[in-house]
């Protein structure tokens, strides 16, 4: 699609069919407004000017900002214009910087190149001003140094940050979280880094976070597991290599409060840490993605995902960055899990079974199981451990090659991940596999571990690995989230919508694309907003939540029936639900037998009346009228209606039990 020229607008890459929104709009209006007041004058005049214009409602704001488009449109004058933000700025530069915050989280993607260079420029100016709240932007700029994108406008991200924080390492002392960040983030991108032609970002890489490692080790504690993860991955560069030999031998000469390995797998990454490897944009889809998408209804927004950033060889990577986010952040309530919406492990077996390099697929197996080995039950979430038992578990039926070769992972890597430390793996994955059966997220693992269709060598393995739960009783106590689990199970297995993936050889190379069943048409769907998590104590993030009242399967449903079923659902008073639901069933009488919405419709009821059961039916105190008031609820309507039909001629009764 054609872009517009810069002209059209100062900050962004637009296209012809692309309109001005409210923010955009805002910022042209002020910078139109500062250049009327001061286009012409000389400094001292333009002074005046500011003064002038300060006094007006709003005058602070549109001056600021109009001094922001400035700075970021136009370098040649991006000095003076810095010079005179310095001047007017009331709040320290609080309104600039929330307003380039969510001009970063929101727009980046769309700013034009010198937008790009002058926020670098930019964001120099106020570290060296010491500009509070500076911090914070550095890190929301830093997620969009992607993992696995070795493009040239992502290499000039990521090496300009570098260079801010080499710079201006005195300043970036000061804030710990900020470290930590710095050195999770390019510990990920050295990993991309191994072209020849990178050689140098590379060095340079490598010798900064080494540094920070060495000089902060006490502030990187705060990065849990994952800090174990990232330094196997850049294990065989020298400098890590002599860096992991005082790690495991010599922990002290890091930080006096550093005990050991154990002390840092023990313990939970932080959900910000494995956010900031997304860019906002990838967050933003992986959230639609398992919030929004109806299971069947999945394949093309998956095939879009990765089009748009799984296309390259440089991004097997990403895969692990992706599983993490979804193990760790993105945590469904119980209303999105008894729903069809696409769960975490179908979007993880898709992950794992697209991906065609055995040590991308290796480490991916590890980012999925990584919250297993060493689980503990007071300090962990089972929701980190939910997926990879459902990708075992789902798979086993109809692909079980696929959890196969995840139960081969789960055997050998008690042995394999650091023998020193083999009880401690073994405890971790037994005590995941006990809290899996406790919570009854599946009610029995014999199905996965002695299943037949493992080959003898797998199952002989898995047995003698795991024997102690082939002789364990099933729980018998269940809590609401992992009944839902279980609801999710049967419904998605009797419907047939399981991806549909080839069958992996036990070298985990994978031979095509796997294909999804059910494709269904296009609906409306929108994202809805993010709340604050209270699974975790750090920064508040992602609780992805459904929309409480309309069904998406009414969407879909055109008509006046439709219109019924929407009407059935919102409305709040029992008698005039009734009456509603008696209207719902004359429409119905009048379809086909054999119409091909009697699926949706069905689906939509029963989502429409499901609350309408959730205390006792039958009254404490029986008595003749207790009993009629218990019955004057929708689905009574329906039980009428079919009692009319034993009693009378059956027509359209096909139908209606259809």
């Amino acid at each position: 699609m054609e872009v517009r020229s810069q002209g059209n607008s100062r900050l962004f890459l637009t296209t012809f069919v692309e309109n001005k929104d409210d923010l955009e709009e805002k910022l042209e209006r002020s910078y139109q407004f500062l250049q009327s007041i001061i286009a012409g004058l000389s400094d001292k005049d333009a002074h005046d000017a500011f003064n002038r214009a300060l006094s007006k409602e709003k005058g602070y704001e549109d001056v600021s900002l109009g001094l922001l488009v400035s700075i970021l449109s136009d370098p040649q004058s991006a000095a003076k214009s810095y010079r005179d933000l310095t001047l007017i700025t009331r709040d320290g530069f609080g309104l600039i910087l929330v307003n380039l915050t969510q001009l970063v989280g929101e727009r980046y993607l769309k700013f034009n190149d010198v937008v790009k260079s002058q926020l670098i420029w930019l964001l120099r100016e106020m570290i060296k001003n010491a500009v509070n709240g500076v911090d914070n932007l550095c890190w929301n700029l830093m997620r969009h140094a992607a993992g696995g994108d070795v493009s040239p406008k992502n290499l000039t991200l990521t090496e300009s940050l570098l260079d801010v924080f080499i710079e201006f390492r005195g300043w970036l002392d000061k804030f710990p979280f900020l470290i930590a960040s710095v050195v999770y983030n390019y510990l990920r991108l050295i990993e991309d880094h191994n072209a020849p032609s990178l050689t140098n970002l590379r060095h340079k890489e490598v010798d900064f976070i080494i540094n920070l490692l060495r000089e902060k080790f006490a502030e990187c504690l705060v990065i849990g597991r994952d800090l174990i993860r990232l330094l196997q991955n850049v294990a065989r560069i020298p400098e890590f290599e002599q860096l992991w030999k005082d790690i495991l031998l010599a922990p002290k000469t890091l930080c006096p409060s550093f005990s050991g390995i154990l002390q840092l797998l023990q313990t939970r990454t932080s959900r910000r840490f494995l956010q900031s490897r997304l860019t906002p944009e990838m967050e933003k889809k992986l959230v639609f993605l398992t919030s929004q998408v109806r299971f069947g209804n999945h394949k093309r927004y998956q095939d879009w995902f990765q089009r748009q950033y799984l296309a390259t060889p440089e991004s097997q990577s990403l895969r692990c960055d992706i599983i993490r986010f979804i193990v760790g952040v993105i945590h469904p309530t119980n209303e999105l899990l008894c729903s069809d919406i696409i769960p975490r492990w179908a979007v993880i077996g898709w992950l794992l079974t697209t991906c065609t390099s055995t040590v991308a697929v290796s480490n991916a197996k590890l980012a999925l199981f990584y919250d297993w080995l060493f689980f503990d039950s007071e300090k962990d979430n089972i929701m980190n451990i939910e997926p990879a038992i459902l990708v075992m578990h789902h798979s086993m039926r109809s692909h079980p090659a696929v959890s196969a070769t995840l139960l081969d992972f789960l055997c050998r890597i008690i042995n394999n991940f650091y023998p020193p430390l083999t009880e401690k793996v073994r405890t971790g994955i037994f005590c995941s596999l006990r809290q899996i059966l406790d919570k009854r997220v599946i009610s029995s693992l014999l199905p996965l571990f002695d299943n037949a269709k493992l080959d003898r060598e797998l199952r002989s393995m898995v047995r003698e690995t795991f024997k102690e739960f082939f002789n364990a009783p099933t729980p018998e106590t269940s809590s609401k989230l992992e009944d839902y689990n279980i609801v999710n199970s049967t419904k998605f297995e009797e419907n047939e919508t399981e991806p549909r993936v080839n069958h992996l050889h036990i070298n985990h190379v994978l031979d095509n694309e796997p294909a999804f069943s059910d494709d269904e048409d296009d609906m409306s769907i929108a994202i809805n907003t993010l709340e604050e998590d209270t699974d975790d104590d750090d920064i508040p993030l992602s609780e992805v939540r459904l929309k409480k009242i309309v069904d998406k399967d009414d969407s879909l449903i055109e008509g006046p029936l439709g219109e019924t079923l929407s009407r059935l659902h919102q409305e709040p008073d029992v008698f005039k639900r009734c009456v509603v639901m008696e209207s719902l069933v004359k429409q119905v009488m009048d379809l086909e037998s054999d119409d091909e919405n009697l699926p949706l419709i069905a689906r939509s009821l029963c989502n429409a009346i499901k609350e309408d059961f959730q205390d006792e039916i039958f009254p404490p105190v029986v008595s003749d009228e207790a009993l009629l008031d218990s019955i004057k609820l929708p689905l009574f309507v329906v039980y009428k209606v079919l009692y009319f039909f034993t009693k009378q001629d059956d027509t359209g009764k096909d139908r209606y039990i259809n």
